[in-house]
């Protein structure tokens, strides 16, 4: 574990943070506001009547509404002048809090709010340590004083398990985390860097020196061990709002802010509102809003991945997946087999339910998952389009785009003769059914849009490490890319192992995870961090959800199914093979139930340009 004082030398230093942030509290009130909230606001889409300080309140309540701070305990790492505590207190009921920061014109001012049962200490959160559990930490906008400009993206990792894992042992079993987080997207850590351009250079030399914003995937590598995903939200838009709000209401008391801070400074923040705001248009940076919850249990790692450990020629090769002989050995057990608990629809991924739905319909949930993907990887505009589906099942998704969405033209590829015979014969007008490994793919001309549900667990092999993995998925995004008309966009569809250990061993997942892969031969869940590792050089992130309770009511409604239909299906496929269904949605349901695994969603805008 690294030590406290090693961690401090690491971060922005005091005096760094001094520099900015002590400046002058009248200053900031200039162009802050009366609460004095420094960090991007929530805004209403299309509202531009909405008001600065309502967009900065959306913000707090969405924290302390997630977070669940009624009657809790809060601390908050990088407090500010205090406004998010006073807002969880006095309008949410926190019991108590505490607020930590390394600006003394900060801490004074937080102070002096007086705010019941809040304190607010001169200290790092490297120091930090509470006499008793907290209900919930947040640290808004705080990560990118954590590391220094001047650290390899290793040691920044190091940094940020470093403060995830002190986060959770500062929160109660089952406590939550909120962040708010600017992170780099399309530019790299090296563009970040002093002389790598003028917005770099206003930053590290005028506005925040030593600072230095995380990529997505390190801060994954740097959660993923001690905290689940609940939540992820991303807003680079709300930053260029807030941006927007900051520099008008700077104009309008120009001259009060000249005289507080004189015309050199005045001038830097100037050029610091209007860069900032085109860096988000720009997606130079992204601003993302998490919610994270306490791992019951510390996830254990075989490899505990670097970003060293991927080359910038990861993609380029790595071992294979799932021979095509393993994916049939599953899906080319009997079509009529698997009609008589996946229903008419064929689909053989998790659907999307309503929370408020006791008795929905299989078919409909399943609509609702392809209507949600497609409102969204699918452009406005009269279309038509042209589409692949990697992994494309029975053809269901295809039919559903081909019927409500003007696709006209899809390529549809699949490992398995079962499907490949089955869409030949119910065939989805314009498409092309391929019995193809997507590494062997060549699409011709470019696509508007790429569809992988429920294929990428069979991407990599059981028994390949973290670093081997990647390189395979990286490989998979940067075909897609490839693959994909400039603004296209990626929706994937995944179970990754959230609870579940890494290992580099077949097998060796627990019992339940072991049998469910017994059914699925070579196949291979992912990690988040492993997910996100692999799209990031070649996709900015649009949308993430982790639904392990869709997946859940999936399984239990295949599985209802089956027992509905079990006389049938032991007549076309045998009872050990039924018996052997049976116990693995049943399986399947207490994994998701449990975190042990989770299914993600994602939607995925391919990059301008490669960034490695």
């Amino acid at each position: 574990m690294t030590s406290s004082k090693r961690l401090a030398t690491m971060g922005t230093s005091p005096r760094a943070i001094r520099h900015h942030y002590d400046l002058s509290d009248d200053f900031f009130r200039v162009w802050l506001g009366p609460d004095m909230v420094y960090s991007c606001g929530w805004w209403e889409t299309g509202d531009d009547r909405d008001p600065l300080a309502q967009a900065q309140h959306r913000k707090l309540d969405f924290f302390a509404d997630r977070l669940g701070v009624r009657g809790g305990r809060v601390l908050d790492v990088g407090c500010g002048w205090g406004a998010l505590l006073d807002r969880f207190v006095r309008v949410h009921g926190a019991a108590s809090g505490v607020g930590l920061t390394l600006s003394p014109g900060q801490a004074g001012f937080a102070a002096r709010r007086n705010v019941p049962e809040a304190s607010y200490l001169l200290q790092n959160w490297t120091d930090h340590k509470p006499d008793r559990p907290y209900d919930a930490v947040t640290c808004i906008e705080a990560t990118e004083h954590f590391a220094s400009e001047t650290l390899s993206p290793d040691e920044k990792v190091e940094v940020y398990r470093a403060f995830f894992e002190r986060a959770a042992s500062w929160l109660r079993p089952g406590g939550r985390m909120g962040l708010q987080l600017i992170c780099l997207d399309n530019v790299g850590h090296a563009g970040s860097r002093a002389g790598r351009g003028a917005f770099s250079d206003l930053i590290l030399g005028d506005i925040f020196p030593e600072s230095m914003p995380a990529s997505l995937s390190e801060l994954v590598l740097g959660w993923e061990t001690h905290f689940e995903l609940e939540e992820f939200h991303n807003h680079p838009e709300h930053y260029q709002r807030t941006f927007r709000a900051w520099t008008l209401a700077y104009r309008e008391q120009e001259t009060l802010a000249r005289a507080l801070v004189g015309p050199e400074a005045w001038r830097s923040y100037a050029r610091y509102f209007a860069v900032g705001e085109a860096v988000f248009r720009l997606r130079e940076h992204s601003l993302y809003r998490v919610i994270l919850t306490k791992r019951p249990e510390p996830k254990t790692w075989a490899v505990m991945v670097r970003p060293s450990d991927i080359p910038p020629t990861a993609g380029l090769g790595g071992p294979a997946g799932a021979s095509a002989g393993a994916v049939r050995a599953h899906y080319d057990v009997s079509d009529s087999f698997y009609g008589l608990w996946l229903g008419p629809s064929m689909m053989y991924s998790s659907a999307m339910w309503e929370a408020s739905e006791s008795h929905a319909d299989l078919e409909q949930a399943q609509q609702r998952k392809i209507d949600f993907f497609a409102r969204r990887v699918l452009a406005p505009g009269p279309g038509p389009w042209r589409v692949l589906d990697v992994g494309c099942g029975w053809g269901w998704n295809l039919r559903r785009l081909a019927e409500s969405y003007r696709v006209a033209r899809a390529t549809g590829l699949t490992l398995s003769q079962a499907q490949s015979d089955y869409l030949i014969q119910q065939p989805v007008p314009g498409t092309d059914i391929r019995l193809e490994d997507w590494n062997d793919h060549d699409p011709g001309e470019p696509y508007d849009a790429i569809f992988s549900f429920g294929a990428f667990e069979h991407f990599a092999r059981d028994g390949t490490t973290g670093p081997q993995r990647i390189a395979i998925y990286r490989r998979f995004f940067r075909s897609c890319m490839e693959w994909l008309a400039p603004g296209g966009r990626l929706a994937l569809e995944t179970i990754a192992h959230d609870g579940a250990p890494d290992t580099d061993a077949p097998l060796g997942r627990g019992p339940l995870g072991d049998f469910v892969l017994s059914l699925y031969p070579e196949s291979l869940c992912p990690h988040l961090s492993e997910i996100v590792l692999g799209f990031e050089p070649f996709f900015e992130i649009e949308t993430l959800r982790s639904d392990p309770g869709d997946f859940a009511r999936t399984c239990r409604a295949w599985l209802t199914a089956l027992r509905e239909h079990e006389r049938e299906a032991v007549a076309d496929v045998g009872e050990q093979v039924v018996r052997q269904f049976r116990r693995y949605l049943a399986s399947s349901e207490i994994q998701f139930r449990t975190r042990i695994v989770t299914n993600y969603r994602l939607i995925l805008h391919r990059r301008p340009d490669v960034r490695v």
